[in-house]
């Protein structure tokens, strides 16, 4: 009885651990190519960041650097980067 009720509390373990954030992460990953525009500012698996010039059913071609595009498969995609707030302007140092 014991043993059955370790082997359960261990499946359970494993679900919660493992199975679990690994749905969260799909669904996740889901939205996210799903959500794809132009002017999105991607990361892709391999490092490069990029902006969305346009979005295909299976890549999105990306701008890498002025003139410069890549097709990239959408499964590539790891995360959309949030824009750069605008710099404030601080007041100048006083010196004394």
């Amino acid at each position: 009885m014991t043993a059955l009720i370790f082997l359960v509390g261990m499946i359970v373990l494993f679900w919660l651990l493992i199975v679990m954030p690994q749905r969260r992460r799909r669904r996740q990953q889901a939205s996210l190519v799903a959500d794809l525009q132009p002017g999105d500012e991607i990361l892709t698996v391999g490092g490069l960041l990029g902006v969305v010039r346009d979005v295909g059913e299976h890549e999105v071609v990306v701008e890498i650097a002025p003139d410069t595009r890549v097709r990239v498969a959408k499964s590539a995609v790891s995360g959309r980067m949030e824009p750069e707030p605008e710099p404030t302007e601080t007041p100048e140092a006083q010196l004394p």
